[in-house]
């Protein structure tokens, strides 16, 4: 799976994506709000050499983990996800951007790569995320990128152990393939 976009790269993971992916993923910042992290150098070696290519090989395939590289510097500075709910034709996000890369629309341009790659190459019905109620950046792109509030969901997130809080509040997003298309077709772009 790859999908070029102004700026970016969404492509496959590889092992050779390393040193940029750890980067990132072993920064308590960057992964703040994330399920996972910091990561140990065993444990994004293990999902560039074991998962992410045994995900490519799943039949149907379910998950979707892709890099985020940029075009000018050919580095990788995060990764979107889709997980799939194949029988409701429909997929929930994730998305992490290294926290040195943020404020330059990176985030938003990825996004609409991956909802991209969603409703036209894949002929999805439904995208949604969650998000945590504090994660503001994020909760600006899923607005930038169409998606529709549709909630707060009290104490839906867990917490990493030894946080303060075991639980938090997270705000459901979506949104639906004729609503993506509609918004393509009126901001002329795909």
């Amino acid at each position: 799976m790859r999908k070029e976009t102004e700026s970016l790269v969404l492509r496959e993971f590889t092992p050779e994506d390393f040193e940029d992916v750890h980067a990132y993923a072993s920064d308590e910042e960057t992964v703040h709000h994330m399920a996972f992290g910091p990561n140990t150098e065993a444990q994004t070696r293990d999902y560039l050499e074991r998962k992410c290519p045994e995900e490519r090989t799943e039949e149907p395939r379910m998950h979707y983990n892709l890099a985020i590289q940029r075009k000018d510097t050919g580095r990788v500075i995060g990764g979107i996800s889709m997980h799939m709910n194949w029988r409701r034709d429909d997929a929930i996000l994730g998305a992490v951007l290294n926290r040195h890369e943020t404020g330059h629309g990176f985030m938003t341009e990825a996004m609409r790569g991956i909802l991209s790659i969603a409703f036209d190459d894949l002929g999805l019905h439904r995208i949604h995320a969650v998000c945590d109620v504090e994660n503001l950046p994020m909760l600006r792109v899923l607005d930038k990128c169409g998606l529709r509030n549709e909630g707060r969901m009290v104490r839906r997130g867990k917490s990493r152990p030894g946080a303060a809080q075991p639980y938090f509040d997270q705000f459901g997003y979506a949104i639906l393939r004729e609503e993506w298309q509609r918004m393509t077709r009126q901001e002329g772009t795909t």
